[in-house]
């Protein structure tokens, strides 16, 4: 199965609408949270709250566990729609 960044620009699969169709839809929310909050288990980090690098994150679903979970992150994405529609959410 060949990823949409493989197939054609960013622009393509993740323009500004469907950034934030992906950041609104609920069941995306879910998956995003549950695979966060389990990659955070794994790591295991110390509860004094690591700075994490966020590749590929998008509109910041992820970051907001990691925030939850007394870490600090920042993050980088490949399309900037996704990244506006994290700033456009409160994600600083």
């Amino acid at each position: 199965m060949s990823r949409p960044e493989h197939l054609a620009p960013p622009e393509i699969f993740y323009s500004g609408e469907e950034a934030k169709k992906y950041a609104t839809n609920s069941r995306m929310r879910e998956i995003q949270t549950t695979l966060s909050e389990r990659a955070l288990q794994l790591l295991a980090l110390p509860e004094d709250g690591c700075f994490l690098l966020d590749v590929g994150a998008g509109s910041g679903l992820s970051g907001e566990c990691i925030t939850e979970a007394g870490h600090y992150w920042t993050g980088c994405d490949i399309s900037k729609d996704m990244l506006e529609v994290a700033l456009e959410g409160g994600v600083e």
